[in-house]
């Protein structure tokens, strides 16, 4: 089968692993022709797509521009959901106060999620499975406004920052009509000044102290970013008062960062979106930190069988107005030689 090597979406990185993923998330949902998807390297792994419907990056991000147009045409933000979701304006039965609507009421979530439970009915499934990874409807956010429910942790608001602006429509305006996009995704990040990179790439936050006009100047990259936030829909949440999501662990990874982090492997078969959801959510890549330790997965051999070569982490930063990005990614296992 042949394969699409994506030098630029680093197994090592939070947003390049998120971003390939991506890529597979809107091949299940048949935005794109099936592939699947491999890591190829040692300590600076890459993505590998095997299709056959694809003779080059160019190819694959032809038809990812299509997809970012046809959005964009509907005036929606994720393939199989209602155009108006996720919210940009308030739900009706939307009791919460703030700039966000999608940081909603419970009585908005519940409206939700019952019109999600009645697509599933009707056959439209892609609308459920993107509120349970978006919307937890039990849970209420202790550090906002009373009564508003919590999102995917993902979702890092600072500011006046609305998740489906930021994280979905102004990538989206940027992959369809920018030249070069989606393809630097694969193959060498476009960065663009002002664009925030939705606080999944640390490298986008340029603080006043590091810029050269003493002000502060973000340059997110807007391919992989959009190819990213398709990707959430591999962590579900599970809500029952207390909030759990697939492939989050509360644990510091490193100083001056919180206990909010990501842990992902990578693999060498090529895998397809079902396999990898398995590998996602396997108990064998719970983080243990022993007392003044250095944080590490014990799967060991377990790992090995499945076919996965490594096991990262990144842990989210903390900002003064608010959530920070997602830091730099750390290899949790094989421990260092």
């Amino acid at each position: 089968m042949p394969e699409i090597p994506a030098p630029a979406l680093r197994g090592n990185d939070p947003l390049g692993f998120l971003a390939a993923l991506g890529v597979l998330a809107l091949s299940e949902q048949g935005e794109i022709q099936p592939l699947r998807l491999r890591w190829e390297g040692g300590t600076a792994p890459h993505a590998v797509f095997v299709s056959g419907a694809y003779h080059g990056t160019r190819d694959l991000a032809d038809a990812l521009r299509e997809v970012a147009r046809r959005l964009l045409n509907a005036d929606a933000a994720i393939p199989g959901c209602p155009p108006e979701f996720p919210y940009r304006n308030r739900h009706p039965a939307d009791t919460a106060k703030g700039a966000d609507p999608m940081r909603m009421s419970r009585e908005a979530a519940r409206a939700t999620c019952e019109d999600a439970a009645r697509r599933w009915e009707s056959r439209e499934r892609w609308f459920a499975r993107w509120v349970a990874a978006l919307v937890a409807p039990y849970t209420l956010d202790k550090d906002g406004p009373e009564g508003r429910i919590r999102l995917t942790p993902f979702n890092a608001p600072f500011g006046q920052m609305k998740f489906r602006d930021s994280y979905y429509d102004q990538a989206c305006r940027c992959v369809a009509a920018t030249p070069g996009m989606p393809e630097d995704a694969f193959v060498g990040w476009i960065r663009l000044e002002g664009y925030t990179g939705a606080n999944l790439d640390a490298r986008a936050i340029r603080e006043a102290q590091v810029s050269t006009a003493g002000v502060p100047s973000n340059a997110g990259a807007p391919s992989p970013t959009w190819l990213a936030v398709m990707a959430i829909r591999f962590f579900p949440l599970a809500d029952d008062g207390r909030l759990r999501t697939a492939g989050w662990q509360e644990v510091q990874l490193y100083s001056g960062a919180t206990r909010r982090s990501l842990v992902w492997p990578v693999w060498r078969p090529p895998l397809d979106a079902p396999s990898v959801r398995v590998l996602l959510n396997h108990p064998d890549l719970a983080v243990q930190v022993p007392t003044g330790g250095t944080p590490r997965v014990a799967g060991g051999a377990r790992l090995r069988a499945l076919g996965i070569t490594g096991v990262y982490g990144s842990s989210r930063r903390t900002r003064t107005q608010g959530d920070g990005p997602l830091g730099p990614a750390v290899l949790l296992w094989p421990a260092p030689r």
